[in-house]
C-alpha cells in the first residue's frame, strides 16, 4: 500500500535539509528565501484525470486549465502575504493533442491571469507525456520589511477566520459530474466557474498580513483539513463552528439535491482558494461588515478559535459533529 499524502511529505522532509539561503523549507504554503524583501516560492502540479477532466477538449476548457494551474500557485503566495513576481511553467502532453490552438488556449488562460496579478510567465519546459500535465512554480515577494505569514505563527486565543464563502467549487464539481443537478439553479454558472476558474485572494492575503494575521493557509483541500494543518503547525487545537461557516449562494440547493449537508460540503469540499487565517482577538477586524466589494476583506468571517491542545473539533449547535472526512487528500 502506498504512502498517504501526509506520510509522503513527511518522509521527503525527513530526507532533506534546509541550507544557507533558505529559512523555511518543506511544510508551509511556500518556501522562504533568506533575503529582504523576502522572496517566496511554491510549486503545484495539475494532472489530467487527477486534478481536472477534459470533457470537450475545446479552447474554453483548456483556457480554464491554464488559468487554474497558475491560480492555485498564486493562492499559495497569497497565503504568505506575498505579491506575485514570476512563474515557471512545465508542460507535458501527448503530441497528437497539442496543436497551436491548444497551446494558445492553455497559455492564454495563464497569461490573462498573470497580467491581472502583475506576474511574468518567465520560462519553463515542455515534454511529451501520456496525458496533459502542468507544473507551475510561482515566485513572489514580500513588502520591504515584512516577513511572510507562516502556518506556524498562531497563538492560543486567536480567532480562526476565512476570507469568503465556501462550497462553491465543490458544488460546481457536483454539477459537472451530474448536470441534472443544475436544473432551475440560477447560480449554476457561477458554481461551475468557481470550480474551473478559482480566483487567488492576493489582495486579501496582503491585507491580512499588513493588519497582523499570525498564521495563514490557503483553503485548497477544505476548511477543516487546512485549519487542522495550521493548528498542528502552530502546536495548537482548533474548533470550527459549522453554524458560522459562510456558505456560497446556490450550494445549499446543490447539496440537498445530491443528498449532502450544505455546511459540511462547504467545510470539507475544498478548492475554494479562500484564505484561512489566525487573527489576534484584541485587534479590530471587519467581521460581518459588507462594503459591496470596496475592501479585500469585505467578506471576512470568524468561523472558530485556536486553543491550547491538539487536534480539530467541529461543532454545530454547540455539539460536536463527526465528519465522514475532513477534506481532500491525494
Amino acid at each position: 500500500m502506498g504512502l498517504s499524502e501526509r506520510a509522503l511529505i513527511e518522509r521527503i522532509a525527513a530526507l532533506t535539509a534546509v541550507r544557507a539561503g533558505i529559512v523555511v523549507g518543506i511544510g508551509d504554503d511556500a518556501a522562504v528565501f533568506d533575503d529582504d524583501p523576502a522572496t517566496v516560492a511554491t510549486l503545484d502540479l495539475l494532472v489530467e484525470g487527477v486534478h481536472f477532466r477534459l470533457r470537450r477538449r475545446d479552447a474554453g476548457e483548456l483556457r480554464d486549465v491554464g488559468h487554474k494551474a497558475l491560480a492555485v500557485n498564486l493562492s499559495d503566495l497569497a497565503a504568505m502575504g506575498a505579491a506575485p513576481v514570476a512563474a515557471l511553467v512545465g508542460l507535458g502532453a501527448p503530441p497528437a493533442s497539442l496543436g497551436a490552438e491548444e497551446v494558445d488556449a492553455i497559455y492564454g488562460g495563464m497569461e490573462a491571469l498573470a497580467a491581472r496579478a502583475g506576474a511574468t510567465l518567465a520560462g519553463g519546459d515542455v515534454t511529451r507525456a501520456p496525458q496533459l500535465v502542468l507544473s507551475v512554480a510561482a515566485i513572489g515577494r514580500m513588502p520591504e520589511g515584512a516577513r511572510p505569514v507562516l502556518r506556524s505563527g498562531a497563538r492560543a486565543g486567536d480567532v480562526l477566520a476565512v476570507t469568503g464563502p465556501l462550497g462553491a467549487a465543490a458544488a460546481g464539481l457536483l454539477l459537472l459530474e451530474d448536470p441534472l443537478l443544475a436544473t432551475g439553479l440560477p447560480e449554476a454558472d457561477a458554481l461551475r466557474a468557481a470550480q474551473a476558474r478559482p480566483e487567488p485572494r492576493l489582495e486579501a492575503g496582503r491585507a491580512l498580513s499588513a493588519q497582523g494575521a499570525t498564521a495563514m493557509i490557503d483553503c485548497s483541500d477544505g476548511l477543516v483539513i487546512d485549519a487542522a494543518r495550521l493548528a498542528e503547525a502552530s502546536g495548537l487545537a482548533v474548533t470550527i463552528d459549522l453554524d458560522r461557516v459562510p456558505v456560497a449562494p446556490g450550494v445549499a440547493r446543490v447539496a440537498a439535491a445530491a443528498g449532502r449537508e450544505a455546511d459540511v460540503l462547504a467545510a470539507t469540499g475544498g478548492e475554494d482558494y479562500e484564505i484561512v487565517a489566525a487573527l489576534p482577538p484584541d485587534a479590530t477586524w471587519p467581521f460581518g461588515r459588507r462594503t459591496h466589494g470596496q475592501s479585500a476583506l469585505d467578506e471576512l468571517t470568524a468561523v472558530g478559535s485556536l486553543t491550547e491542545g491538539s487536534g480539530v473539533r467541529v461543532i454545530r449547535g454547540g455539539r460536536e459533529v463527526s465528519l465522514p472526512r475532513q477534506g481532500w487528500e491525494h
